[in-house]
């Protein structure tokens, strides 16, 4: 009796022991229909081909992939990946959505304009009456057609991404733009983009012609001028200084551009704050669509945002609170404003430095962006320490 409750228990460990494995991993099903195992690490394992307690297994090819980390050592997860395929299919659905509004909003247009055109004929009506409705017609026609291509298109699109994190294949996903990334990078490391000698040809004044003393410009440029929101002792008794938001990138997914316009889908102001003994780099997130918090989530207490310099240097920013985004119902514009306090190591980093982009930790995974204009942190730094 005491053997068969011994061979029991050990049974009931071992099921333990394997049902906590399984939940550090993740069980899908592959293009052709067949079970597969997604590793904690992202490795993927097919169904069967575990390892057997002698460390021997079947011969089937397991994927060994090497994520590189973001600089400072922060770890690029699987699970960072899998939220940053969602967030791309999310944005894809949204795009074949919008698409597919805008075909049947073509198909009404040109149905309403098929009847008049019936009924101008049926009357009294001039030529000149029908051959201008005609040439309506005909414009609704081809953008019935257009419309009808984007949208099948953007279907195309949306199911591809959908595919990529119903598979499990992010992971891939990701290293293949990494490799794309790099081998563009490659194309021009050689080249030798812009000649000293053409700056007499792209410098330019306020009515677009060449400045008269080019040289001088150059050695000597204007000015910044420095615009302050705020600058007092505030409602705490404490001296602030809020240096005026100015934009430093913009950014529109590529799946949404046919459909914004001359908008942004995403806008970013950002400026530096001095309160008491301590600086802050504030900034205005700014999405242009609603939907974009079921896309990029919100922001966490904690997380980074990374200064990438063009000398290759960086500075890593963590968020001073959780910040979910507002709506605004006037405006339509969905905004997360957030604070991250700056040391002064930092401070005098960003005061030599020129930038080239800014990684953002959104809770859906991080996103890098360009800034336009690489010397805009020495300003904001000069201007909060001009009295």
């Amino acid at each position: 009796m005491q053997n068969k409750l011994f061979f029991l228990a050990l049974a009931l460990l071992s099921l333990c022991a394997f049902s906590q494995k399984l939940i550090a991993q993740e069980i899908r099903m592959d293009e052709n229909g067949r079970a597969i195992i997604v590793n904690e690490d992202g490795t993927i394992t097919p169904w069967g081909a575990q390892k057997q307690e002698d460390g021997s297994s079947n011969s089937y090819p397991v994927l060994k992939v090497e994520i590189d980390p973001l600089p400072g050592d922060i770890d690029v997860t699987t699970e960072d990946l899998r939220r940053i395929a969602e967030r791309k299919a999310q944005l894809a659905k949204e795009a074949a959505r919008i698409a597919e509004e805008r075909a049947e909003e073509a198909r009404l247009q040109r149905i309403a304009l098929e009847k008049e055109y019936k009924v101008a004929a049926n009357g009294d009506s001039n030529e000149e009456l029908l051959r201008r409705i005609e040439e309506r017609l005909k414009s609704a026609r081809e953008m019935e057609t257009e419309t009808r291509q984007e949208a099948t298109l953007a279907h195309n699109e949306a199911s591809a991404a959908e595919q990529i994190t119903e598979r499990g294949t992010y992971v891939e996903d990701y290293l293949r733009e990494q490799e794309l990334k790099k081998k563009q990078v490659q194309q021009y490391e050689d080249v030798d983009i812009l000649a000293g000698d053409s700056y007499e040809n792209i410098i330019l004044d306020d009515n677009y012609a060449p400045f008269a003393h080019t040289h001088q410009v150059i050695q000597a440029p204007p000015a910044e001028r420095c615009a302050v929101a705020y600058k007092g002792i505030n409602e705490k008794g404490r001296y602030q200084k809020d240096l005026r938001k100015e934009i430093l990138f913009t950014f529109t997914d590529e799946r949404l551009r046919p459909y914004l316009e001359d908008q942004e889908y995403l806008t970013c102001k950002a400026s530096l704050t001095q309160l008491g003994g301590y600086r802050l780099l504030s900034l205005d997130l700014t999405f242009a669509y609603p939907n974009a918090s079921e896309a990029y989530g919100f922001i966490e207490k904690g997380s980074y945002l990374m200064v990438k310099m063009l000398n290759n240097q960086f500075i890593t920013l963590y968020s001073g609170e959780m910040v979910k985004g507002t709506y605004d119902t006037t405006t339509k514009l969905l905004t997360y404003r957030v604070h991250y306090p700056i040391s002064q190591g930092q401070f005098n980093s960003l005061r030599r430095n020129e930038v080239n982009s800014v990684i953002v930790s959104w809770s859906s995974g991080y996103e890098e962006y360009q800034i336009y204009d690489p010397g805009f942190f020495i300003d904001q730094v000069n201007c909060l320490e001009q009295d």
